[in-house]
């Protein structure tokens, strides 16, 4: 009965055991899973503002080398740009029309373009907003609009001053057009009693200064409603018929 006992005093004890040994085997923690730490003793050097890990100015002028590059090629292709080119066509669809008539309707509306079709009941006039087709019985009147030009008269007679070998014409005339007259000149001839040419000569008239698109600068402009002076020198040859009477002719042009 006794060694019964000490039996079952060992066999606990061995359980015991067994579940200690079974405990420390599931709580237990492998420290190979974990890097070891490791603590620094040394602080480590900081980088100064001077002091890059990279070459800083060798980039930054690589990149200005490619932009000083790119800059180049930009001024070529801008050179080599060509105006393109506008096909016939499109400038015919785009063509702005000729301002030279100027139709008056019953309501008082006044359209002014070209009129490019008439018919008896109908006319179809072409205006800067396109087509117009107006009916013949709301036209009260058509004129032509013609564009302003410059109109350039003797204001009076000229005063002729006769000498020997010469004569000295001086007068003034007037631009009574609505545009201005550009080199205005007066030509002055003389003519004998059997209506031949005795002698012809002309001057510019002293009109505003002008500075033209050509560089050309002139003094010989006259505006629209201005006047200018001019004086012509007609040389007389020795011995020549008399002058019975004497005409004047006026030029001009129209420029930019």
């Amino acid at each position: 009965m006794k060694s019964f006992f000490i039996l079952i005093f060992f066999s606990s004890l061995i359980a015991q055991e067994a579940d200690s040994v079974k405990t420390d085997s599931t709580t237990s923690i492998d420290s190979t899973l974990f890097p070891e730490v490791i603590i620094e003793k040394n602080k480590a050097e900081k980088l100064t503002d001077e002091n890059y890990f990279f070459d800083f100015k060798d980039d930054l002028q690589g990149l200005q080398i490619q932009i000083d590059s790119l800059k180049r090629v930009i001024r070529v292709m801008e050179r080599k740009k060509a105006i393109p080119g506008i096909n016939e066509e499109l400038l015919n669809l785009i063509r702005i029309p000729e301002l030279q008539h100027r139709v008056e309707l019953t309501n008082g509306t006044v359209v002014i373009g070209e009129i490019i079709e008439e018919s008896d009941l109908e006319i179809i006039i072409q205006t800067t907003l396109g087509q117009l087709s107006i009916n013949k019985d709301k036209v009260v009147n058509i004129e032509e609009e013609k564009p302003p030009t410059p109109k350039i008269e003797l204001m009076s007679e000229p005063f002729v001053s006769v000498y020997p070998d010469h004569e000295e014409i001086t007068g003034m005339v007037k631009n009574s057009g609505k545009a201005r007259a550009d080199f205005v000149r007066i030509v002055a001839k003389l003519w004998t009693p059997e209506t031949e040419l005795a002698a012809s000569d002309s001057a510019f008239a002293s009109g505003s200064v002008q500075e033209y698109s050509t560089g050309v600068i002139s003094d010989t402009a006259i505006e629209a409603g201005a006047t200018a002076n001019f004086t012509i020198t007609v040389p007389l040859k020795e011995g020549s018929a008399t002058i019975e009477y004497r005409t004047y002719d006026i030029h001009w042009t129209e420029s930019d």
